[in-house]
């Protein structure tokens, strides 16, 4: 499948939940009977401390509700008034656990959406903005945009990244389109270091939408995305540097965010990283990354491969195939 990366008013990002840390089903229970003495010790005097207990619990819960469940069992050994207010969120944690089982169809249990969207809500129901994020993606694959929109506009109100991001991508595509409260929403995701909000907001400045168009601001967005290790940004950051729209003209800078967005498996970038290695008579390597590009459903480097391999050996051939068998994509986010 082609991948399309330089701006195009079709172009989105997919729409992202926070990944679940995967803690045993009695973590909780255990870590906090451990530590059940913290919540008999009297409060600290304004001589000795800040009061922790003081803090209102519904502040602390919107505090907390785009917590991860490690950072959430943190905050619960703070003192015994915590804990107690914590408590739905440490709920929806399990239920938000249980939620992605039934949408994967992971932990010995079948996929089931019915069940991972009524486990989902149940977590959103006790505050979490990362079951409201979750949630909000099983309405929208299902054409409930309505729905999914009402959600992410909750997760993004309490500073959820992801929640933010899904909402702005949802204004882009939206019946009538916002664009300018996507590229607000955008904006607030990416400076929170969100790198697919970052790409999505530096589309909108190349594009023009919602906001004027800049191309300065654009490539400093792609490169952020870029160094968050956001595929598709390394290969516009790539084509900024050789172009010098927005960079500072490089031809070393290019070619290095070119080559890190084809070996994490952006095909449009080991074809052209493939053209590159051609011209400097790099055959094998050549050969590799155009056969990796061939693979992906770029057809224009089958020719050239082609022509490549009636130069290379029998044995050199082999190799070459070879190691774009074994090859496997570095890591990215995306």
């Amino acid at each position: 499948m082609k991948q399309k990366t330089w701006p195009d008013r079709s172009d989105g990002v997919r729409f992202t939940a926070f990944p679940l840390s995967k803690p045993n089903d009695n973590e909780e229970n255990i870590i906090l009977s451990r530590r059940s003495k913290i919540g008999s010790k009297p409060s600290l005097s304004p001589t000795d401390g800040p009061d922790f207990s003081a803090l209102p619990f519904d502040i602390l819960t919107k505090i907390a509700a785009s917590f991860n469940f490690p950072n959430l069992l943190a905050a619960s050994l703070v003192c015994r008034s915590w804990r107690d207010a914590l408590r739905p969120l440490r709920e929806a944690m399990m239920l938000l656990r249980y939620g992605k089982r039934f949408k994967h169809g992971r932990g010995g249990v079948r996929r089931n959406l019915d069940k991972a969207l009524d486990s989902f809500l149940k977590g959103a129901a006790r505050g979490s903005t990362l079951a409201m994020v979750d949630a909000g993606l099983v309405y929208w694959e299902r054409g409930l945009k309505e729905e999914a929109i009402a959600l992410y506009q909750k997760a993004a109100a309490l500073g959820d990244p992801a929640g933010q991001c899904n909402l702005g991508i949802s204004y882009l595509h939206a019946q009538p389109q916002n664009h300018k409260e996507a590229v607000k929403w955008l904006h607030q995701a990416s400076i929170g270091g969100y790198t697919r909000a970052q790409y999505q907001l530096a589309l909108c400045l190349h594009q023009g939408l919602g906001v004027h168009r800049n191309l300065y601001e654009a490539a400093k967005w792609y490169l952020k995305a870029a160094e968050g290790g956001y595929v598709r940004a390394m290969y516009n950051a790539s084509l900024c540097y050789s172009s010098g729209v927005g960079l500072s003209q490089s031809r070393r800078q290019a070619r290095k965010w070119m080559r890190r967005a084809a070996d994490r498996g952006h095909s449009k970038a080991q074809f052209e990283h493939g053209l590159a290695l051609f011209s400097e008579g790099e055959m094998m390597k050549a050969v590799v990354y155009l056969e990796l590009a061939t693979r992906s459903g770029e057809t224009a480097a089958t020719h050239v491969k082609n022509v490549i391999l009636q130069q290379l050996s029998a044995t050199s051939r082999e190799r070459a195939l070879l190691l774009a068998d074994n090859w496997r994509a570095l890591p990215s986010s995306r």
